[in-house]
């Protein structure tokens, strides 16, 4: 007599749904962007969805593991590790939450520094154009303002991320006399090391405005810190979609800051 076919759990469906979900919510198609972030969102995405897929056989081995002694070690080292790793991407995705809140009271016409970032040939990319766009609300409400933009030239660009922030805020009419482009940076810790030398060098002080996107602030502000630097905050809104795959980098790139890349 044949075995009447076991269906998936309720339980099982749901985790299914979620797994797809994540999977979803980290594409390129919802966050209009691919980089560590998604690859790796999809990547917990679709794990989520096996795991509860093949549930029963998942806790089944987990059962045969605790009947072993070396079952019990590699359980016990797996737990240990999967623990670490939850409280340092709560930690780490608390503390980017933390850095989305502007500065309030900052004072008047203090220098900024907006960090770059990619640009698509000639153009600003999206991203990039929020913070131009922040720097520009910036510098009109503080008129004798003088400002840093910091970006080198990447791959696929046909002119540095500081050069376009610069002929954007120009055409806006922003006095170029007020702009200095620093245009030899390619990560933040060197987009705050160039800058501070430029500060140094126009006796500028060492209290600047960090114009970036709201999940750059808190790891932009830490390298700051390390350079000498004082800062306020301005935000640029990162995408709603595009949000968690950018928080889900940070969890890697903050590791730089970590081991003091």
């Amino acid at each position: 007599m044949a075995t009447a076919k076991k269906h998936p759990s309720v339980g099982q469906i749901l985790g299914m749904l979620l797994g797809a979900a994540i999977v979803l919510l980290f594409s390129p198609i919802a966050s209009f962007v691919f980089n560590s972030g998604s690859a790796v969102g999809m990547a917990l995405g679709l794990l989520v969805f096996l795991l509860s897929l093949f549930f029963p056989r998942v806790k089944a081995s987990i059962a045969r593991l605790r009947t072993e002694k070396r079952g019990k070690i590699l359980l016990a080292v797996v737990s240990v590790l999967l623990v670490a790793v939850l409280v340092y991407v709560t930690a780490v995705t608390a503390l980017v939450v933390h850095g989305f809140s502007a500065s309030q009271s900052i004072p008047e016409n203090t220098p900024a520094i907006v960090l770059g970032c990619a640009v698509d040939g000639d153009k600003p990319s999206r991203m990039l154009q929020k913070r131009i766009d922040a720097a520009f609300e910036y510098l009109t409400e503080n008129p004798q303002a003088k400002c840093i933009l910091s970006g080198g030239k990447g791959d696929g660009e046909n002119l540095s991320e500081a050069e376009a922030m610069y002929q954007s805020l120009v055409e806006k009419g922003i006095s170029p006399e007020r702009l200095y482009k620093e245009d030899s940076s390619t990560t933040t810790a060197e987009n705050m090391q160039f800058s501070k030398a430029i500060l140094e060098s126009r006796d500028l002080g060492d209290t600047v405005v960090l114009i970036t996107t709201d999940f750059h602030q808190f790891r932009a502000g830490l390298l700051a810190e390390k350079y000498g630097l004082s800062t306020y905050k301005v935000c640029a809104q990162s995408g709603t979609f595009s949000l968690p795959t950018f928080i889900v980098r940070e969890w890697f790139t903050m590791l730089g800051c970590i081991f003091g890349k």
